[in-house]
């Protein structure tokens, strides 16, 4: 699938691994911003309904308009901090927040970004927001900018095929892998970039021999060993645990 209303972005991550990744232009990010607003749509009807049924009094009205901006601001930020760069709007468009370096957004980041978001809105419906993306050489917003972040689209989508050869290779070894859960810690400690390079490592699994697939996992298995702090022990072989750890986390970036 191409991305022809996108434009290309290279990122060198800092084990020096080069990504390509289209960004995500202004259609993506509005069909993801109307599902978003939808959900807090919702929010909103629900403080109404509450706002008829508590007492009118000024704390009571002040307390409901406080919970409405911080759950507005709270979405935003808690959905991408917490899901990997992406809100639930964001996710059903496959599109994803991440550092310049190819790095999961950290939590200044998002916070930054999306206190931008109010300035990106003026005067009306995102209109500043939409000229800037539109303008930018790499689809960023004012707050994309500042934060040093950029929203890229996620390629998992045209793999489908690919993924089922993916999944038949790992069911042949699917009683070997370790049982052991990934702890929380290692999974927040995991990058976007991490993902890819998981990812592109798991592509060749239909393709190519054991022997060459041991020989390509090797420093793979070893970067993540030091990267997250798992140790590859878990696991017979370098395979296997490359194998478990595309397991692990295949739910958590995969869309």
């Amino acid at each position: 699938m191409s991305y022809p209303l996108e434009k290309e972005v290279s990122i060198v991550t800092p084990e020096q691994v080069r990504l390509e990744f289209p960004t995500a232009g202004v259609g993506m990010r509005a069909i993801a911003q109307l599902i978003d607003m939808l959900i807090l749509l919702a929010l909103y009807i629900a403080l109404a309904f509450a706002y008829i049924f508590v007492e009118n009094s000024d704390y009571a009205i002040a307390t409901l308009l406080i919970i409405g901006a911080v759950g507005t601001g709270g979405y935003y930020v808690g959905c991408e901090y917490f899901m990997g760069g992406q809100t639930v709007g964001k996710r059903a468009v496959s599109i994803r927040v991440v550092q310049m370096e190819g790095r999961n957004a950290g939590l200044l980041a998002v916070v930054i970004r999306n206190l931008f978001r109010l300035i990106d809105m003026l005067p009306v419906g995102y209109f500043l927001g939409m000229i800037v993306v539109m303008s930018s050489s790499r689809d960023r917003r004012i707050g994309d900018m500042v934060a040093g972040t950029i929203v890229v689209v996620e390629k998992e989508k045209e793999r489908l095929k690919l993924r089922k050869k993916i999944d038949k290779r790992i069911d042949r070894v699917r009683m070997s892998l370790p049982r052991q859960q990934l702890d929380e810690e290692s999974r927040r400690a995991f990058a976007y970039s991490d993902w890819m390079l998981l990812a592109a490592w798991a592509e060749r699994l239909p393709f190519i021999s054991p022997e060459r697939l041991a020989q390509l996992g090797r420093p793979i298995a070893q970067h993540f060993a030091g990267r997250i702090g798992v140790a590859k022990e878990i696991a017979p072989d370098d395979t296997l645990f490359l194998i478990w750890l595309y397991e692990q986390l295949r739910g958590d970036w995969e869309v």
